[in-house]
């Protein structure tokens, strides 16, 4: 279970001036390098020397651990809708639109399985309700959701799936599954929860 410190100040929206918007790419490059760490060992000032970013300039937009990672998985998950939405259009059946489903899934999966810093944000991180890091929290969930929702049939499958990865991560981080122990569950998982299986509903 991760804690916050009780002081936080409230970080700046992402910049929109192409020089401050630069420093704040650069440093979530540089956390996609720490983030294959685990939580405790990931520092803002560490990401900000090593983007080459000033430490108040860092701190202004990720004041702290946690609003960086969160920042950062926002971004992957993007990065992943593209290419979701990319190979969908090019998609020709509902058979090809699972097969899709379950390798967006095995993606995020491996997305927070080489990124145990950010798996520990999604998994134990402890905040109040009214804190800005519970909405980006509720943010990524709901980014995450509708990512694989579009290939999969709407967005409570997408959340079915999702909190499925979050379960086969724990398994394999505790040694009760292998890695393609999980991949094969998550495949069988979507091939029950994808496409086919809504579309058979409906007729």
């Amino acid at each position: 279970m991760l804690e916050l410190p009780k002081d936080l100040v409230s970080m700046e929206a992402p910049p929109t001036t192409p020089r401050l918007a630069e420093r704040y790419r650069r440093l979530l490059d540089a956390a996609a390098e720490f983030a294959r760490l685990e939580y405790p060992e990931v520092e803002v000032s560490a990401v900000a020397t090593r983007a080459g970013v000033s430490l108040s300039t860092a701190y202004r937009y990720f004041p702290s651990t946690a609003h960086l990672l969160l920042a950062l998985h926002r971004r992957q998950l993007l990065e992943l809708r593209q290419r979701v939405e990319s190979r969908a259009r090019n998609a020709r059946g509902l058979e090809e639109r699972s097969r899709q489903l379950a390798g967006a899934a095995i993606e995020l999966l491996q997305m927070r399985l080489t990124q145990p810093a950010v798996n520990s944000c999604l998994d134990e991180l402890v905040v109040p309700a009214d804190h800005e890091l519970a909405r980006m929290i509720g943010e990524v969930d709901e980014l995450s959701w509708s990512v694989l929702g579009r290939i999969g049939g709407g967005a409570a499958r997408g959340k079915s799936i999702v909190l499925m990865v979050s379960g086969l991560v724990s398994g394999i981080r505790t040694g009760r599954l292998l890695p393609y122990e999980a991949e094969q569950q998550l495949k069988e998982a979507c091939a029950l929860l994808g496409p086919r299986t809504a579309a058979a509903r409906l007729a």
